[in-house]
């Protein structure tokens, strides 16, 4: 059975019997995503095909279970798209200032800012895109050589296609025309974003690990923003949709990792597992298993058994049954408190 049949049989068998189906989709699930993410550098994305392989797991079994409508109508497709959003998220989250410089290239090359002459298109492998004079378009011809060579004679490049400006006060499609006629050729548009980068010395200090952020003083402490998983919204679009990302990174994990390791658990093991494997693509599956102090493969496997019975997680805690909904109630309020606390909830919730 191929991949789409796999998934076809794996959803629409009722009850176990599809879980005879599970092994082989998820290797065959794997093995897109390790495809579908070779086309992209990601040597300095932590986890990233694992993140990948979690997010699209959470709408499988969305669709499997009923909680979400709708079809994969083309697993391959779903797959390379689900991981085109997670990389471009990632490389926003990473590099903020050369993703925003990169749409910008894109706008000016696709025609979106209203300035002709230029053209964007797929390489002829379908690698990468490549961006270039309008009567360029679909040579095989690169100058990515010219381009990687600019740095090292940007003097040259000032004085002959600058007119010794500062690239800083040329419009972008300006600058963008001068580098092409430097390079003579078509170029990668990543290539491009990065000279230009470098050029106009857009850089921007990295992003801080969450770990590194100061410990708030007390209760009183301010919290920047509302969060919820929630249940009436695609867990999909909560997984690639930018605000809500932002919503479990900037307030709740932090406000997570407060808690006692006690109450970490019981929340987690108390979610469902859609909702857990929403955060765990989010924030990673290394640093989720690390706040719950559990190997990474411990945290997948369990992830599917999840909400685990309060008998259960009071064996992992080591304490009685009954005090298991203490602690959750516990964690959850000093969230909820910390909720009303912050400037940016709406005073009528």
């Amino acid at each position: 059975m191929n991949a789409q049949q796999l998934l076809e049989a794996y959803i629409n068998t009722p009850g176990k019997e599809g879980d005879q189906y599970w092994e082989p989709l998820s290797e065959a699930v794997t093995g897109l995503v390790s495809q579908a993410s070779s086309r992209r550098q990601i040597a300095d994305l932590e986890d990233f095909e694992e993140d990948c392989v979690l997010s699209i797991w959470t709408r499988i079994n969305a669709l499997k279970f009923g909680e979400v409508e709708g079809t994969i109508d083309n697993i391959e497709a779903f797959i390379r798209r689900a991981v085109h959003n997670r990389y471009c998220d990632a490389i926003r989250r990473k590099r903020p200032t050369w993703y925003n410089l990169k749409l910008e290239m894109m706008e000016l090359f696709s025609g979106k800012s209203n300035v002709e002459g230029f053209a964007l298109w797929q390489s002829a492998d379908g690698r990468t895109r490549l961006c270039g004079y309008a009567e360029w378009e679909g040579r095989t011809t690169s100058g990515s050589e010219r381009l990687s060579a600019l740095s090292a004679n940007e003097s040259e490049f000032r004085e002959k296609h600058l007119h010794n400006r500062d690239p800083g006060e040329l419009a972008r499609h300006e600058l963008a025309a001068a580098v092409l006629d430097y390079c003579g050729a078509p170029v990668n548009i990543d290539e491009l974003t990065s000279s230009l980068t470098e050029m106009l010395q857009l850089y921007s200090a990295e992003p801080l690990s969450l770990d590194s952020q100061p410990a708030d003083s007390g209760e009183d402490s301010d919290s920047p923003v509302n969060w919820l998983v929630s249940p009436d919204t695609d867990i999909e679009k909560q997984i690639i949709d930018s605000e809500w990302f932002n919503h479990v990174i900037e307030w709740f994990w932090g406000e997570f990792v407060e808690l006692s390791l006690k109450q970490r658990k019981a929340l987690i093991y108390g979610m469902s597992g859609d909702q857990v494997m929403a955060i765990v693509a989010s924030i990673g599956l290394k640093e989720v298993a690390s706040a719950l102090e559990i190997e990474r493969g411990q945290l997948a496997s369990l992830i599917n058994r999840l909400p685990l019975a309060d008998m259960v997680i009071a064996e992992e805690l080591d304490i009685p049954p009954r005090a298991v909904p203490s602690v959750r109630f516990k964690a959850w309020g000093r969230i909820r408190r910390r909720t009303k606390k912050s400037s940016l909830t709406d005073e009528d919730d």
